[in-house]
């Protein structure tokens, strides 16, 4: 198809109200979530390194609201299809793989109904974390590793499930 029949049918759309492009936040939506899965996926080859950083590292950095919504989605989604025990599991897991203390990763373990979580707001989940939200994000993303690890079959695939949809 030629430069101008792409105009046409572009600007005929435009008047019909149609978009037809692929809106640029479902872009960034989308390979902030590859991202974050690949990091996932590198941890899960060696559990005791820990998750990469490939989402804020780099030329292009993922945008921190992007981050930070698909991590919550995947998390609360997550939480209502787990169990409490599968909750217990994912935390066990990453303090074992990794030696964090258990109860650091309890306060954010809230989001997957872990049950001896405490009943925070996300702010206050923050401030336990010393007020550095990249921190909870980090509690997050090891989160979100753990579930991969006991309930998804160490296969970052598996979080496509909580994925958001435009």
């Amino acid at each position: 198809m030629g430069r101008n029949s792409k105009r046409r049918r572009s600007a005929r759309a435009a008047k019909a109200g149609r978009d037809v492009g692929p809106d640029l936040s479902e872009i960034s939506r989308v390979r902030t979530a590859k991202r974050l899965r690949a990091d996932i996926a590198t941890w899960m080859e060696s559990p005791s390194k820990g998750p990469g950083a490939s989402f804020i590292e780099g030329e292009h950095p993922s945008d921190p609201t992007a981050v930070w919504a698909i991590l919550m989605g995947w998390l609360v989604a997550a939480r209502e299809q787990i169990t409490e025990e599968q909750a217990r599991d994912a935390v066990t897991w990453v303090s074992n793989s990794l030696g964090i203390k258990h109860d650091d990763l309890v306060q954010a373990a809230g989001f997957i109904g872990h049950p001896d979580a405490p009943n925070l707001t996300l702010n206050d989940a923050i401030e336990h974390y010393g007020g550095d939200p990249i921190t909870f994000t980090l509690y997050m993303v090891m989160l979100c590793g753990g579930l991969v690890a006991t309930v998804g079959d160490a296969d970052p695939d598996w979080l496509k499930q909580f994925d958001l949809t435009a």
